[in-house]
């Protein structure tokens, strides 16, 4: 017979994660760092990127805890919520610049120029992911290890779906805006910029 509670607590793991991924930070970093890809598909390996970083940091941190009795120092975590400011001040500050010089590269020189950044948006994610370790860490007390252990793997899981499915409609966003007009698409670009630098800065001083 079903365990109706027992997938109840899937799905609401889940679904938690999936909201999470939505957070401002996470969005705005996200949509900052993929713009200037002009392939759906390049946001998206980003996306699964993110998730990826995001998840796999909680999944350790949570083994960590559950089986070792490591805590990160609330030191390390508030620094790492500081950080992420300073991540989004930056990723705002290279999208103008990367505005800036597209006019004068030639696209193959951009599109090989940013392979070298391939894994940025892993590390971004592993950042976030430590940044906000410390709710879903503070589970543990109510829950066993095992439990404690599906609830974050599964809050990781929906974080990963719900960043592939903002990359899914970011990337189609951004390639009709890029097909339609592209001062349109300039002006997306500065707008985000702007907010990029706007959060991190509130980010680092709230």
């Amino acid at each position: 017979m079903i365990d109706v509670q027992f997938f109840s607590v899937l799905f609401l793991g889940i679904m938690v994660g999936i909201f999470h991924a939505f957070d401002a930070d996470h969005i705005v970093a996200m949509a900052t760092l993929v713009n200037q890809k002009s392939k759906k598909k390049q946001v998206l390996k980003y996306a699964i990127k993110w998730g990826g970083g995001h998840g796999g940091i909680l999944l350790v941190l949570g083994c960590l805890l559950a089986f070792v009795g490591f805590e990160l120092p609330v030191w390390f975590v508030h620094y790492s919520e500081v950080l992420v400011g300073v991540v989004l001040i930056y990723l705002g500050i290279r999208l103008w610049s990367f505005l800036k010089r597209s006019s004068l590269i030639k696209k193959e020189t951009v599109e090989a120029t940013s392979k070298k950044h391939d894994h940025v948006p892993l590390f971004i994610g592993m950042l976030h992911g430590v940044a906000g370790s410390a709710p879903v860490l503070a589970l543990l007390p109510n829950m066993l290890e095992s439990q404690f252990i599906l609830h974050i793997a599964l809050f990781s899981l929906g974080c990963l779906l719900g960043m592939f499915g903002f990359g899914l409609v970011l990337g189609t966003f951004q390639v009709y805006v890029k097909h339609l007009n592209h001062n349109a698409a300039n002006v997306f670009t500065r707008l985000l910029s702007i907010m990029s630098v706007s959060l991190g800065t509130y980010w680092i001083f709230s």
